[in-house]
């Protein structure tokens, strides 16, 4: 049986605000698309991700409009419902990206939501995963806004990545985006992606008042609309960490063999020891971002037996010792307060 993909009804609606602002009529779109009028007043209602998709070929085939995923994108982050409030009512970058990607899953299931972690430099990542290339290309090109406004609600309005990964979208299409021409970027990467220095995470973000209330991280850790296997792989990892997974473990958690795991995350341009330490590191940063917490027990917490075992392997990954990441953390902090 085939996955059956769903998507808050929020994304369709921005996509038909940005539309209606132009005066282009979108009922013959929803129709096609089998969603009702009164939907769109219904931002977090539960659609098919088939609909979003056909509304948006259809809209661009229709208009030549191949920027209108991006400019749907710009909608504020802290517009976007229950979501939004609890993605901007993160206080620093680091834990804003990571309700980012906590809350997406929340949203669609149709992107692949993540944090890594490369020499020295932070990538967030959302890439469509699902659609045509048409189709992949306008919801790329509406992530890499909300990705754009997310940093910069931290580093500021003129802030702009060190890199950018583009999976979908063409060179052709991301010239129509001024800013994006003078940027780094990679086309047919395997993700959608940003980069950042590291120690940028410790920004806090800019508040803003008016945010609506959450019940807290609670309510985001559960209910996600699906759970593909790679996101299922990261949180299995990260809650065997203090335990040292092995693929051997995880083998037996999912009852898949060790072999089709192996063959699965090559297919993803990865290893298990390589996904043991992205998982290992995102919850590294998380853990030094609280002072008061003793390096100590950051090792226990990530299975290390040593502080000098940790130690080793995060400077390997990031070049930092753990100990002068939050030295620059502080530094960070007391720069921007």
């Amino acid at each position: 049986m085939r996955e059956v993909n769903v998507v808050r009804a929020r994304y369709l609606s921005h996509l038909a605000d940005k539309l209606e602002g132009r005066g282009i009529p979108v009922e013959r779109y929803l129709a096609n698309a089998q969603v009702p009028r009164d939907l769109l007043e219904q931002p977090d209602a539960i659609i098919s991700a088939l609909s979003l998709l056909q509304f948006m070929e259809a809209a661009v085939r229709d208009t030549g409009w191949h920027l209108l995923g991006y400019e749907a994108g710009s909608v504020p982050i802290a517009d976007h419902g229950p979501v939004g409030s609890y993605i901007m009512g993160a206080p620093t970058l680091y834990q804003a990206a990571r309700r980012l990607v906590t809350g997406y899953k929340r949203e669609t299931s149709i992107t692949d939501d993540y944090i890594a972690f490369e020499g020295g430099m932070a990538w967030i990542c959302i890439t469509p995963t699902l659609g045509t290339r048409e189709q992949r290309e306008q919801i790329e090109l509406y992530n890499l806004n909300i990705l754009q406004q997310l940093v910069r609600s931290a580093l500021g309005p003129d802030w702009v990545p060190e890199r950018v990964k583009i999976c979908a979208t063409g060179e052709k299409v991301l010239a129509g985006i001024p800013e994006m021409t003078r940027l780094n970027v990679e086309f047919g990467a395997d993700t959608t992606a940003v980069a950042l220095p590291i120690e940028q995470l410790a920004a806090p973000l800019q508040k803003r008042s008016g945010l609506q209330e959450w019940r807290g991280d609670e309510q985001y850790q559960d209910g996600m609309l699906t759970l593909d296997t790679m996101n299922a792989l990261r949180r299995l990892v990260e809650t065997y960490l203090p335990y040292g997974p092995t693929l051997e473990m995880v083998s037996r958690l999912t009852g898949i063999s060790r072999r089709s795991l192996q063959r699965f995350l090559e297919s993803r341009g990865t290893s298990f020891s390589r996904l043991v330490e992205q998982v290992m590191l995102n919850r590294a940063i998380e853990l030094l971002g609280d002072t008061r917490l003793p390096l100590k027990e950051v090792t226990r917490e990530l299975g290390y037996s040593e502080l000098a075992h940790f130690s080793r392997a995060f400077r390997r990954m990031t070049g930092l010792a753990p100990s002068a990441y939050r030295e620059k953390t502080l530094q960070f902090q007391g720069e921007r307060d």
